[in-house]
């Protein structure tokens, strides 16, 4: 009789969940709760996530609220250290960021999107449930205001603007 035995660190999320690889213009269609923010503050929270990585609770302020309640600040939780590599444009041009799955981050090894930022930086954050790889985009800045050119930011601005 031959016995199998499971081990935890060998999960592996072979398949990233539907909802969590959409194209910008499903993103777009389900938003609720849209905003350009600045992280003010990363605790890293006691334990590692699910997926091994330390927890952390990351504080944002609010530069832009572009869809969504006004709220001057809110609190995401997320992971410390990256799950994808840098895009190849920091602008958001590249063509790989527009195809479907394409955006910085990917899941973690359980299949659940936690996201890292670093303090000081800017993202474009899509708040609510699911959680999506393109939901969490550092937008640069330039001059100390975020990048006019950023191709993301002004796809979400132009299609959430006038709801």
């Amino acid at each position: 009789m031959l016995g199998v035995i499971a081990s935890p660190a060998s999960w592996a999320c072979r398949a990233p969940p539907r909802e969590q690889v959409v194209t910008p213009q499903e993103l777009i269609a389900k938003a609720s709760d849209v905003s350009l923010a600045k992280v003010v503050r990363a605790t890293p929270l006691s334990g590692a996530t699910g997926g091994g990585r330390p927890s952390v609770e990351y504080e944002f302020e609010v530069q832009q609220r572009i869809l969504g309640p006004e709220e001057p600040r809110f609190i995401l939780i997320g992971a410390h250290g990256q799950t994808r590599h840098q895009p190849a444009s920091a602008d958001h041009s590249d063509e790989a960021f527009w195809q479907q799955g394409g955006g910085r981050l990917y899941n973690d090894m359980d299949c659940v999107l936690r996201p890292d930022f670093a303090v000081g930086e800017s993202y474009l954050i899509f708040c609510g449930k699911p959680a999506v790889w393109r939901g969490f985009e550092r937008i640069e800045t330039v001059r100390g205001r975020p990048n006019p050119e950023d191709k993301w930011l002004s796809y979400v601005v132009e299609k959430l603007g006038s709801r």
